[in-house]
């Protein structure tokens, strides 16, 4: 099981394969597949963070903790809490939409979050004075313009009421809060034997500089 957890942003890439073939062979309806879209995606978008090129767990320690400590071993973050993190939120926000379509908000609130990936990460680039972070190729190429699809040729606002922007945001808020700053998530990252590869939390350009 520890292997299995420890590679579990090598473990996405052929989730994001199997979520494809979902999407191209079973009958499904364009929310549907712009979903299933997102989710492949997703999982593209992980591997991109921590395994190839990776570095996104320093980027997060740096910028949303605001903590410069270099040893990984002194950081709230393994390989387990960063499953638990991401993998819980792609079900949350992604999966449970495909599997409830008639609560309207889900739906929103994913395609929603797709283009706040874009933000969050061009962000990350302003505060870092960078061309690149970890997650910015799946985010721009992968999840932005599936998002754009969405609202553009997809989204029929007559649909939806106020309420359901609200409660769209909120909902991804909530599961974020979940997922990335709840108490389990934090005692998930104190676990031992989940030590995340330097690749993982420096990227490999880090490594090659040193």
């Amino acid at each position: 099981m520890k292997k299995m957890i420890n590679n579990w942003y090598n473990i996405s890439i052929y989730l994001a394969g199997l979520t494809a073939l979902l999407a191209i062979f079973l009958p499904v309806t364009e929310v549907q597949k712009c979903l299933l879209a997102s989710i492949c995606m997703l999982f593209l978008h992980f591997f991109e963070e921590f395994g190839y090129p990776g570095g996104f767990p320093l980027l997060g320690v740096k910028l949303l903790l605001g903590n410069n400590e270099m040893d990984k071993t002194k950081w709230d973050c393994n390989n387990l809490n960063s499953m638990f993190g991401n993998w819980t939120f792609l079900i949350l926000v992604y999966v449970f939409p495909l599997l409830l379509p008639n609560v309207r908000f889900l739906t929103l609130s994913a395609m929603l979050f797709l283009l706040m990936e874009v933000i969050m990460h061009s962000i990350f680039n302003l505060r870092l004075k960078s061309i690149y972070n970890a997650g910015l190729i799946t985010a721009i190429l992968g999840l932005g313009p599936i998002g754009l699809y969405y609202f553009i040729d997809v989204f029929d606002s007559k649909l939806y009421n106020w309420y359901d922007y609200a409660l769209a945001v909120l909902w991804f808020i909530i599961v974020f809060i979940f997922c990335f700053r709840s108490n389990i998530y934090w005692g998930l990252g104190k676990k031992d034997g989940y030590i995340l590869t330097d690749q993982t939390a420096f990227g490999v350009t880090h490594l090659t500089k040193n």
